[in-house]
């Protein structure tokens, strides 16, 4: 009998998941058990989603009627924290700008962070006989100020200082502080109901950061109706010195000027589904066009199932040749009872690749540069589902995803993952990893690798998150090259608003 393949045993996995959750939900409502209220932990997981992906800090909804209500796309209001009646579920973003609520003059507010921030890499070689470690320790102080003179403008600014330290390095990397402006940028809103113009350097993101997660300079407006959001920007990474103290390019889009539009529908408390369409039109020599249409939508299928899909196409021109590229990332997480709130997730992401680079058409789907890839499954804490080692971008590559959780405090969590990697075509390089060396080009399995995630929120103000990650290379490397590599990561950051 031919043994299944890895395909066919991640769809039988959601298979049974769904097969699981309906059989629960049909036996509830046959004894009489189902309940149209949601318990008070899905009621606050669902005061605290954001249909707008590119609404950066939108803060929860009000669990109550006696909460105040804040206005739809509030651009610079990040994670509010729980009122002591309100169970908040909102996982940790490292990212988000600060709150500020501080009165410091009329019309003037303050808030910030103060961020301590630990990193160790061993091992990224893929080679024992290599001695290559990095651990870096990065505070950061990330004040913020807002002046709101009226109910129609808004002036936000972000500057952030971090001074890194290494204290193990293999290679000589002079670590140099940084003054940064983070975000800058003034809102015109409530002049024509459900619009906002907000102009300057602001924050993108995507719900799961698979197309932004970056601070670029832009002019972006937004509409909002019922359940219907629209929004329109232009925009272009470091159009004006970022680094205040060091001026250093990067190769992710300086060059480029994106055209972005979006458009949202909520349906039901928890679901909401997507459409956008993303030009880059790159500026120096003229070379690189790229157009991205897709979907993203996330949810619940049924009560304790929730699901996420995110696709798209890209087309356009890279020089001579042709772009064709598609990909897909879909997943499924089940929620059960009792008091760990045990959880199980799995997930299938496949990006298109290459398989002849010597013709005019690239088939190789590829990402805009300006991803994060992070997500949680059903935790309190952000991580990289695609691998906090590898790192990939989904360009030539299958990713199964296999996680299990337990919650064993409202805002405590702890979040184990394993990625199995494949190369669509047995290729040189893998696009955007971290690691030092590239494999062969003679066998299409990249690897697979071990996460571990815990977060923690319980103190007021503090919030922590700590990542332990093990890569183990296949067949696609070097037998010299078969050795694992390792991250360890530690942050903690206290916020004062």
């Amino acid at each position: 009998m031919p043994k299944p393949s890895t395909q066919q045993i991640i769809l039988s996995a959601i298979f049974a998941l769904l097969l699981t959750n309906i059989a629960q939900a049909a036996t509830e409502f046959t004894d009489g058990t189902a309940n149209p209220s949601t318990s008070s932990s899905d009621s606050s997981s669902a005061t605290t989603s954001s249909i707008g992906p590119l609404d950066p800090t939108a803060p929860p909804k009000p669990a109550t009627p006696t909460a105040p209500l804040k206005e739809a796309f509030d651009p610079n209001a990040p994670l509010i924290p729980a009122q002591p009646s309100v169970l908040v579920k909102e996982p940790f973003d490292p990212n988000a700008p600060p709150r500020t609520t501080i009165p410091i003059g009329p019309n003037l507010t303050f808030g910030g962070y103060i961020e301590l921030n630990a990193e160790s890499d061993r091992g990224y070689s893929l080679n024992t006989k290599t001695n290559d470690a990095t651990s870096i320790f990065t505070p950061k102080l990330s004040p913020a100020f807002s002046y709101d003179p009226n109910r129609y403008l808004q002036i936000y600014a972000n500057p952030t200082v971090e001074t890194p330290v290494a204290f193990e390095e293999t290679i000589d990397n002079t670590q140099t502080p940084a003054v940064k402006l983070n975000l800058a940028f003034l809102t015109l809103k409530n002049i024509v109901d459900g619009v906002r113009l907000q102009v300057g350097r602001q924050r993108f993101i995507d719900t799961k950061r698979w197309l932004f997660n970056e601070s670029m300079d832009a002019a972006r407006l937004a509409y909002q109706y019922e359940n219907i959001s629209l929004e329109l920007s232009a925009s272009r990474f470091s159009l004006f010195q970022t680094d205040l103290l060091n001026r250093e390019r990067k190769d992710i889009g300086e060059t480029s000027i994106n055209y972005y539009s979006y458009l949202d529908y909520k349906f039901g408390p928890k679901n909401h589904v997507g459409v956008f369409a993303l030009y880059q039109d790159e500026q120096l020599l003229n070379q690189k066009h790229p157009i991205f249409v897709g979907l993203q939508s996330e949810g619940r299928i049924v009560k304790h199932l929730k699901y996420w899909l995110q696709t798209a196409i890209v087309r356009g021109t890279d020089g001579s040749r042709h772009i064709r590229g598609e990909a897909i990332d879909v997943g499924l997480t089940q929620v059960f009872g009792g008091a760990l709130e045990p959880s199980v997730t799995v997930g299938y992401a496949y990006g298109t690749g290459d398989s002849n680079p010597n013709d005019n058409v690239d088939t190789s789907f590829r990402q805009t540069g300006f991803q994060g890839n992070s997500d949680k499954f059903n935790g309190v804490a952000r991580f990289k589902y695609y691998g906090e080692v590898l790192d990939p971008r989904l360009t030539n590559l299958m990713i199964f995803t296999g996680g299990v959780g337990i919650r064993p405090g409202e805002k405590t969590s702890f979040d184990l993952v394993y990625h199995y990697y494949l190369q669509d075509h047995a290729s040189t390089s893998i696009r955007g990893s971290d690691l030092t060396t590239d494999p062969t080009g003679l066998s299409k399995y990249v690897g697979s690798e071990v996460d571990l995630v815990a977060g923690y929120q319980e103190i007021a103000a503090l919030q922590t998150k700590f990542v332990l990650g093990y890569f183990m290379p296949g067949r696609a490397f070097t037998d010299t090259s078969r050795d694992g590599a390792f991250l360890a990561s530690i942050l903690f950051r206290y916020n004062f608003y």
